[in-house]
């Protein structure tokens, strides 16, 4: 029996059936489509952590103060330790080996306005003169913080893309004013838009820097630093010449701390690349836990189409008995029944993939989750369900075609 034939006698026979061969191909469906949605729920969380190490850069390290709750605060004794500070930025400045570049990095916690418009969720932040080298951003209009602003502790800012929309409309920024608290800063540029996105499904966090606005961080520690702690600053980042350098170069960071902070652990050294292993592993533990979901799903879809054709065996026997009665052979009977299964098989796929897309566009717009259908998962579901069909319908397709043809005939 030629292929065509076969293809042609299983497609009419699964028609006259519709509601039997609907109900069979569910278990498929769902399955490839869970396949689809997890995958592009993983897809969609490791893009998102690729981009935000691309902000914070594969060779650069960032120091912390550990955030300690009110109790904990109030539990522990008092120590020597300044916390961090702009002068253990210029200790890994002057000490550390295969230093670029180094920036300290100071929150100023005050209002932004220009007359009356005060937009909110604007971070200041106070940043050294090589900042925009660390972070790989570029001005798209004016310049960048200079060593000279830094010597003087000048009054001037760069605007996130955001902030300057929101400020300044499309009307051009340079030389206008804006008030940060009490105080009148000069804008001398504007940096380019930087793609963000705020994955809920990563482990690593990044602020939206398109709504910063940068000022020298000696203006900050001038103007807006507590009294007590002048010289403290919320962050340190450093750049090193090469990504193998990060590791030894931590290491040589963590003892400069551990000497000027006489011994107290109030500090984190965060390293791009390890939070990236760590969101990988992560997301690892999560696509096997939900693949394994979908397996199970994808298993009982074969067992339910295994048994439909069991059933169908056992119904058409006497139209076995007539076809090899007529000639077929045991392949060709073989070759009819798994052609059915791999049609139901490899329709419920299509039909799934079509439900995962749509059921990941929906995890998007209501869990604000990122999710990518890549073309991998398309072809590895399709693959799937394809193999669903040959595995579970091998079976019944042999018990087919061994039936004996004269006890077949007979067969009421």
């Amino acid at each position: 029996m030629e292929l065509r034939e076969m293809l042609r006698i299983g497609i009419k026979n699964l028609v006259l059936h519709k509601l039997r061969t609907l109900l069979t191909m569910l278990g498929v469906i769902f399955g490839v489509a869970a396949v689809i949605s997890m995958m592009s729920i993983g897809e969609g969380a490791r893009r998102a952590a690729i981009e935000q190490i691309k902000l914070l850069g594969t060779n650069n390290v960032r120091v912390k103060p550990i955030e300690k709750t009110a109790e904990q605060e109030e539990s522990e004794e008092p120590t020597n330790s300044p916390g961090l500070t702009y002068q253990d930025a210029r200790a890994f400045a002057e000490r550390v080996p295969h230093v670029l570049t180094v920036s300290p990095i100071k929150f100023v916690e005050e209002g932004v306005f220009v007359g009356g418009n005060a937009p909110q969720g604007v971070k200041v932040v106070g940043v050294g003169e090589d900042y925009d080298r660390l972070t790989n951003s570029n001005p798209s209009s004016g310049r960048f913080i200079s060593y000279l602003d830094m010597r003087r502790a000048a009054r001037v800012c760069v605007l996130g893309s955001e902030v300057k929309r929101e400020l300044f409309g499309v009307a051009d920024a340079s030389d206008k004013f804006v008030k940060i608290g009490e105080v009148s800063f000069r804008v001398v540029g504007v940096m380019g838009a930087k793609n963000f996105q705020d994955n809920k499904t990563s482990v690593i966090k990044v602020r939206n820097i398109n709504r910063d606005i940068y000022i020298p961080v000696t203006t900050a520690l001038k103007r807006f630093t507590d009294a007590d702690y002048p010289n403290r600053v919320e962050e340190i980042a450093v750049q090193v010449d090469e990504p193998e350098q990060v590791i030894p170069a931590s290491v040589v960071m963590k003892r400069i701390l551990e000497r000027t902070h006489y011994g107290v652990a109030d500090y984190e050294v965060i390293i791009p690349d390890e939070l990236l292993a760590q969101s990988q592993r992560t997301q690892r533990i999560f696509n096997i836990v939900m693949g394994s979901i979908a397996a199970l799903s994808l298993l009982v879809g074969g067992i339910g189409i295994m048994n439909i054709m069991l059933a169908s065996v056992t119904e058409r026997t006497k139209e076995i008995g007539i076809r090899r009665a007529l000639g077929a052979s045991e392949r060709d009977i073989m070759g009819q029944f798994l052609n059915e299964t791999v049609i139901i098989a490899v329709i419920g796929g299509v039909i799934g993939i079509a439900v995962g897309g749509a059921m990941a566009l929906a995890i998007n717009l209501f869990a604000h989750w990122d999710t990518v259908v890549s073309p991998v998962s398309v072809l590895v579901s399709f693959g799937i369900s394809g193999t669903v069909g040959v595995v579970f319908g091998l079976y019944p397709a042999q018990q087919a075609a061994r039936k004996d043809p004269i006890v077949a005939l007979r067969f009421e």
